[in-house]
């Protein structure tokens, strides 16, 4: 967009600069507006050879980025459409909370926590065991009779395990384990807000880039309006070079910073489909539905 912008530029140089070469081969202005003419017209030139070297920079950097052949030929649309995107943010939220694994990671760590708090309140406790067991013997002097006449031998044991002092051994390891569960609780609850907060943020600047855009729409239909009308009083000989030029430079301006909101607004609507995981252009989540069938059975 940036290339077009300055062929556009440079095409209103070039018609301002054989406009002042009529009209000073005629006489009608001063030769130094002539020069001024050949400065603004050699900016243009030099501004369409920047951009062209940003292009195709960038191009090599978007090849490598995605692993293709830096000689692959690519075909680049220069037409940038910001078509706003109605957002939910009670959806944007809920679906996120449901959704992004930071917070699955943090319950697991809960649940190991509270894991860890059980086996704590678990060590030197009072405890106790029953066995049972029963069996035959026999003896004899040959082998095959060794089980005519078998003896029972049934046998039952009661175990206890009462501690005595255990050192401040037990209260240790439940404070500790109290301090880690309360630890990952605040953990949890850290990443939930941080997640809230963030997609209200996101939301609240993609509101705030349509409004932008809208306004830079007006700013460029305006810019244009009143290049056209300078550009007639230029021709008119009402107007210099150089103020025809600021004419210009604003109307090139507005359109880049058009241009600049509406990737800006692209650039927020990815983001939240990155912390929502959820397309709110074609209103779908990005998480499969399979996917989401296996989480639930395995819950």
């Amino acid at each position: 967009m940036s290339l077009e912008i300055a062929h556009e530029d440079l095409k209103n140089n070039e018609e301002s600069y054989e406009i002042i070469k009529n009209k000073v081969e005629g006489g009608l202005l001063a030769l130094e507006e002539l020069y001024q003419a050949e400065v603004n017209l050699a900016t243009s030139y030099s501004g369409v050879f920047n951009a062209e070297l940003n292009l195709a920079n960038s191009l090599d950097q978007f090849k490598v980025l995605i692993g293709l052949p830096l000689d692959t030929t690519l075909m680049i649309a220069a037409e940038i459409v910001a078509d706003t995107i109605p957002v939910n943010q009670e959806l944007a939220i809920s679906h996120a909370l449901e959704n992004r694994m930071e917070l699955r990671e943090r319950e697991i760590d809960l649940e190991n926590a509270n894991f860890d708090l059980i086996v704590a309140k678990s060590t030197n406790e009072f405890a106790g065991s029953v066995t049972a067991s029963f069996g035959v013997q026999g003896n004899d002097e040959q082998f095959s009779k060794l089980f005519e006449t078998p003896t029972n031998t049934p046998a039952i044991g009661l175990t206890l395990n009462i501690p005595l002092f255990d050192w401040g051994e037990r209260k240790s390891e439940i404070k500790a384990a109290e301090a880690s569960l309360q630890s990952t609780r605040i953990s949890y609850e850290v990443e939930r807000t941080d997640i809230v907060m963030n997609i209200r943020l996101v939301v609240r600047s993609m509101k705030n880039l349509e409004n932008q855009i809208e306004i830079q729409r007006k700013t460029v239909k305006n810019a244009e309006l009143a290049y056209d009308i300078n550009l007639e009083r230029y021709r008119n000989g009402d107007l210099t070079s150089l103020d025809l030029g600021i004419y210009q430079n604003q109307l090139s301006e507005s359109k880049m910073a058009l241009t600049n909101a509406i990737i800006n607004y692209k650039i927020e609507l990815l983001n939240l489909k990155i912390q929502t995981l959820y397309d709110f252009e074609k209103q779908v989540p990005i998480i499969p539905e399979e996917l989401k069938t296996y989480e639930d059975e395995n819950k």
